[in-house]
């Protein structure tokens, strides 16, 4: 006999609700693969993305979406902006 859960008055079968949930972790790992992957790539040093990196890892799936909505922006800016600034002091 398959163990149930029930939630909000809904009962199903443990082997559901893995089912049903699977997906939404496959996604968010995907997401914060790709954000962390993201961070590495630029440029810039880790104190200046350590915040971003909290966030990413500790918010599930809505800190990856706000790190490409807002962050990613962010630290291009960064990015562009140091990259201003070496190209004048040269």
């Amino acid at each position: 006999m398959a163990t149930t859960v029930d939630i909000l008055g809904i009962t199903m079968s443990v082997t559901t609700l893995i089912l049903i949930l699977l997906p939404f972790a496959v996604i968010n790992l995907i997401l914060v693969i790709t954000a962390v992957v993201n961070m590495a790539r630029k440029p810039l040093p880790w104190n200046q993305k350590w915040g971003w990196l909290l966030l990413v890892l500790l918010v599930d799936m809505i800190g990856p979406i706000v790190y490409f909505a807002v962050g990613s922006n962010i630290l291009e800016e960064k990015v562009a902006h140091n990259e201003d600034t070496q190209g004048r002091n040269v």
